[in-house]
């Protein structure tokens, strides 16, 4: 079955575009990011998720404009506990694939392309942007949803960590650290 006119829908895990043979004005493409996607990057963040991406292709004559629309769910490791937990993300992008003589970054929205360039690889930039949706704070909604064994071995580590700065604050130790102090500042 031919996908409708203007609209593709890509299931092979391929994430480039062609160039070349694109009609101008908009072709919509939708993409199922999933668990192979993210298994191919080897220090991915992200080793589990469902990500659907809609994306907008614009032809013009001297450039394109991709629109990127996601949104999914990702497992990441909880900063708190180290268990794994259920991330919601979301997020939109603007891309410009410009002409130019060569090839070359001109800004983090802008990409130069060459009038050869027949294709565009889109894996990196899609990466990308997931990676930027991620939330800086990683944590599971609510304490009450982390490994309780975990936190309570956190907290008895905390304990001995506080023991052993109060023993530090020993009167004979701080005189030293004084002199030493004091000699290396003269």
């Amino acid at each position: 079955m031919q996908p409708e006119l203007g609209f593709m829908k890509n299931e092979e895990h391929n994430y480039t575009i062609p160039l070349a043979g694109l009609p101008f004005g908009h072709t919509d493409y939708q993409y199922v990011i999933d668990d192979n996607f993210f298994a191919e990057r080897e220090y991915s963040e992200v080793k589990n998720g469902v990500v659907n991406l809609h994306l907008d292709v614009e032809k013009m004559e001297t450039m394109f404009v991709l629109t990127l629309k996601f949104e999914g769910k990702v497992l990441l490791q909880c900063d708190r506990c180290g268990d794994d937990y259920e991330q919601k993300i979301g997020d939109s992008a603007e891309i410009y694939l410009k002409y130019g003589a060569e090839k070359g970054d001109e800004d983090e929205d802008v990409i130069i392309i060459t009038k050869n360039d027949s294709e565009f690889d889109l894996s990196d930039l899609i990466y990308e942007y997931i990676t930027l949706s991620l939330p800086i704070h990683r944590t599971h909604e609510k304490e009450s949803q982390c490994n309780q064994e975990a936190l309570e071995k956190l907290k008895g580590y905390q304990q001995s960590e506080s023991d052993t700065m109060a023993a530090n604050d020993n009167p004979v130790w701080k005189e030293m650290m004084k002199n030493l102090k004091d000699k290396l500042d003269n």
